[in-house]
């Protein structure tokens, strides 16, 4: 018999297949370097986090968190791509700030409040829909949406090398948010890294 988190790990995979199948409404902006796609995309999912940090007890249905879900993917699928785009180019020219080139403890600072920000207003609606007894209706559209960061990380990680040893201790204290939303793979990959 499967346990939970396996079983959870392989329903979070099995929707990520629907989730990057999505048509997804790109944004018209010109980003170059991981700076601004990283800094562009906390812009972007702050007001989405916000939603779903007011959501409530009356209002923890599906019928709200899917659009509002949906505004997170929109928002995340079009950095992945950008960040796809930047691969092969010189690191010097895609790390590039006003203040000079980022090393991997800069980039892990950009991505830390994308992370926590996602994990805790997912978390927050899981706690939620906890107290109204609507788990087992919610929890698949939090495994999905929380899955929507992975391809994030798998697009930024070989462009800064040692990224993901430089973000471990940024979101280890998120290791139990993680483990709350049955995102097993995400949280094998922070273990194995610590």
């Amino acid at each position: 018999m499967l346990s939970f988190t396996k079983l959870t790990a392989l329903s979070t995979l099995a929707f990520a297949a629907f989730t990057s199948a999505a048509p997804v409404k790109v944004q018209q902006r010109q980003l170059s370097t991981v700076s601004d796609i990283l800094t562009g995309l906390l812009s972007d999912i702050t007001p989405v986090t916000d939603l779903l940090n007011s959501i409530t007890a009356s209002n923890a249905t599906s019928d709200v968190l899917e659009p509002i879900l949906s505004q997170l993917g929109d928002a995340i699928n079009p950095a992945v791509s950008a960040l796809g785009d930047l691969a092969g180019q010189p690191a010097s020219t895609i790390l590039a700030t006003a203040d000079g080139v980022l090393d991997a403890a800069g980039v892990a600072s950009l991505m830390s409040p994308i992370i926590s920000n996602t994990y805790s207003a997912l978390d927050t609606v899981l706690a939620v829909a906890n107290d109204a007894g609507v788990t087992s209706a919610i929890q698949p559209l939090l495994n999905e949406a929380g899955a929507l960061l992975n391809p994030l990380l798998a697009a930024t990680a070989p462009l800064v090398n040692g990224l993901l040893a430089a973000l471990g201790p940024e979101i280890a204290p998120l290791l139990t948010t993680i483990d709350d939303l049955g995102l097993g793979s995400v949280l094998e990959l922070v273990e194995s890294i610590l």
